[in-house]
């Protein structure tokens, strides 16, 4: 064949081959210049025993696979974007930090400047016993193979991931579907399934330091997701194995391609979710996308959560895994009958404006009615056998729900938002704040003013932020034990506990200081209106303003989001990680330039 022709392309001209020691690699990851891209990144799924053998082999000397990145510019510096190499990078710097051993010792920390200075400051703490000095010279030393790709453009990103993993055998035919995928669908799917593993992050690109806090990893790490916790293997819908292939979000995907194309009713197979996701048959994706613009992305996810907060809290009232409610059988997994009894409840709910009246009676029909399911078991998931099943449990299941008095059933999605934000606060400190109450924790219980004044400074340092930045401020949650400890013994309140948080709520505060919740929520808009920001702040801060139910602890959720600088009393605030920070006049410009390129 001529090569005459053919030209040099762009990419191999933006890329560069070059070698970095470990220790190297480590410098840049203290300097916080790694960063993932859940476009397309797993969820750092390597075990333990996987990291441990591949430090091995570093110590054996032998080869490993080259780390592809993508050099680009954040905060007017040089970083890296990984494309390929974030579980073996994670493994090297995790093992650094004595996360874990290798052959029963941990990593030198006096071997390297970087991991010494960190030990200096007692960020790190050495652990014991010691691996030999030489052996961790050996690792500190070793070169990492890099090809690093130069880009201002994303697209050539997401498609030189999908190549160099398309043929490979280590990513899941979901993982490599959703790669780098950026329609509406793939969104959606993405962003519910991140909030049910409850591993949801405010932003796509995430530090490499920060991803281990929304990892998911097993009982042996101190951080992370715990794989056993999460929903889908929880309660035997699917094994560890099938959520690290990603097949909670090919169920994801099958459920929202049921809401949004209903009342058709769609197959399920590979095939079909390959066209969902556009890699075949243009004209399925088309529809699905079409549908998606015309039904509203928000819309649809919110049917979704609402649907799936009615299964969380019958499992809760059951007591049960979902497995061993509707099952007698000892299996470990049963994502087509979960799909049945989710979509049976969708039916139900917003197609037939119905709601649950009868809880206990709901549970009790629900004992062993996998019984009356009968899905097939082949790759293609036909729709008349998903369309009988779904009837038949709704034929079960229907007495114990009646005909919907308020058409907006929206006041039960925030279970799974509100976790949503929780979690999201470990990876972006800046636009989450949480506080306990708005009274002095005294016998006293008084009004707090000054704590009040400052949640209302924090949103407008947070909306300072950036144009599209959205602050948070949620009361009635505190984060260590002492604080709760008193509670209880003012309020005699045990508090709900998720992950590191403790929901005390804040019920309590609005009987003492305004008889009932009706009459301190109006209470608060009033307080808003005395706060010394503009009148455009506090009517967005009053109107956005939410009261939520979690697990009957009642929270208050503050929330602002500015198209303009915001300055309380006459002088601008930026938070910084968990401080607010007055900005100085001569930094002025700077804000407003900003905002202004928002415009």
């Amino acid at each position: 064949m001529s090569t005459a022709n053919i030209q040099s392309s762009p990419v191999q001209r933006e890329l560069s081959i070059r070698s970095e020691s470990i220790q190297r690699i480590y410098n840049f990851y203290v300097n916080n210049l790694f960063y993932a891209n859940r476009r397309y990144q797993r969820k750092l799924v390597w075990t333990i025993e996987e990291k441990r053998a591949f430090i091995d082999s570093i110590l054996q000397g032998f080869p490993v696979p080259i780390i592809l990145l993508a050099e680009t510019e954040k905060d007017k510096k040089s970083v890296f974007e990984i494309i390929d190499g974030m579980q073996r990078l994670n493994a090297i710097t995790a093992f650094i930090e004595g996360e874990f051993d290798i052959k029963g010792k941990y990593f030198d920390l006096q071997t390297m400047v970087e991991s010494k200075s960190k030990l200096d400051q007692e960020t790190l703490v050495q652990k014991e016993p010691i691996l030999e000095r030489k052996y961790c010279e050996i690792i500190g030393s070793y070169i990492l193979p890099l090809s690093v790709y130069y880009f201002d453009d994303n697209d050539k990103v997401d498609e030189i991931f999908r190549r160099i993993n398309s043929n490979g055998k280590h990513l899941s035919k979901q993982e490599l579907r959703s790669a780098g995928a950026t329609s509406k669908f793939a969104n959606l799917v993405r962003v519910i399934s991140s909030e049910i593993r409850s591993d949801a992050s405010a932003s796509d690109i995430i530090l490499l330091n920060e991803m281990k806090k929304i990892s998911i990893t097993n009982k042996q790490l101190e951080y992370g997701i715990k794989i056993d916790d999460i929903f889908w293997v929880k309660n035997k819908i699917l094994t560890k194995q099938m959520l690290r292939q990603s097949e909670d979000e090919q169920i994801v995907a099958n459920i929202i391609a049921y809401i949004t194309l209903y009342p058709e009713i769609p197959k399920s197979s590979a095939s079909v979710l390959d066209e969902y996701y556009g890699f075949k048959n243009c004209e399925n994706h088309e529809k699905i996308e079409t549908l998606l613009v015309l039904k509203q992305t928000e819309f649809i996810k919110k049917q979704f959560m609402i649907i799936y907060n009615h299964i969380r809290e019958i499992l809760k009232e059951s007591n049960k895994s979902f497995c061993d409610l509707i099952s007698l059988n000892n299996l470990n997994y049963m994502p087509r009958p979960f799909q049945i009894i989710f979509l049976s409840f969708y039916d139900l709910v917003f197609q037939e404006q119905m709601e649950i009246a009868n809880y206990d009676g709901l549970v009790k029909s629900l004992k062993n009615i996998n019984h009356d399911i009968t899905t097939t078991s082949g790759p293609t998931w036909s729709y008349q056998n998903k369309r009988r099943n779904i009837d038949k449990v709704k034929g079960i299941i229907r007495k114990f729900f009646k005909k919907r008095d308020n058409n907006d059933p929206a006041k039960d999605s925030w279970l799974t938002e509100f976790e949503t934000l929780l979690t999201q606060s470990k990876t972006e400190q800046t636009l989450y704040d949480f506080k306990q109450g708005f009274t002095q924790l005294n016998q006293r219980g008084e009004f707090d003013q000054g704590n009040f004044s400052k949640i209302i400074q924090t949103l407008t340092a947070m909306a300072n932020h950036s144009p599209n930045a959205i602050g948070y401020v949620c009361v009635g949650v505190v984060d260590n034990d002492q604080t709760a400890q008193r509670i209880k013994e003012l309020y005699n309140i045990d508090p709900v506990d998720y992950k590191n948080f403790k929901i005390t709520g804040i019920e309590h505060e609005a009987n003492r200081l305004q008889g009932n919740l009706d009459s301190f929520y109006r209470w608060i808009i009033q307080q808003i209106k005395l706060e010394p920001i503009p009148q455009i702040a506090k009517d967005t801060i009053g109107r956005e303003i939410k009261i939520i139910n979690y697990y009957d602890k009642c929270v208050v959720i503050f929330c602002l989001k500015a198209g303009d600088p915001i300055p309380y009393d006459r002088k601008f605030y930026q938070r910084i990680g968990s401080n607010i920070d007055e900005i100085k006049l001569e930094e002025y410009a700077e804000l407003f330039k900003r905002f202004s390129k928002n415009t």
